[in-house]
């Protein structure tokens, strides 16, 4: 944990399906960088912490760390 990455793609692909809703278009934070901070139970996915708020961006953060999401370790690659 605690592993800096950069957001490069959002469930395996770089552009939002377009019936995507904007509070769930995801997609925005393409680029951005983040902090691996935890592991869902089930182990499919990480809880990524953006360095940025998402808020701003439309998106709704239900989890319990601010501005984080449950991301597929696929779609991270090491922050440079």
């Amino acid at each position: 944990m605690n592993k800096r990455v950069r957001l490069k793609s959002f469930n395996g692909t770089v552009q939002a399906p377009a019936d995507c809703r904007p509070d769930e278009n995801h997609w925005v934070l393409i680029g951005e960088l983040g902090e691996v901070i935890g592991k869902k139970s089930d182990g499919s996915r990480v809880l990524v912490q953006f360095e940025s708020s998402v808020q701003p961006l439309g998106l709704h953060c239900h989890n319990p760390v601010e501005n984080s999401h449950y991301i597929l370790e696929s779609d991270l690659e090491p922050a440079k």
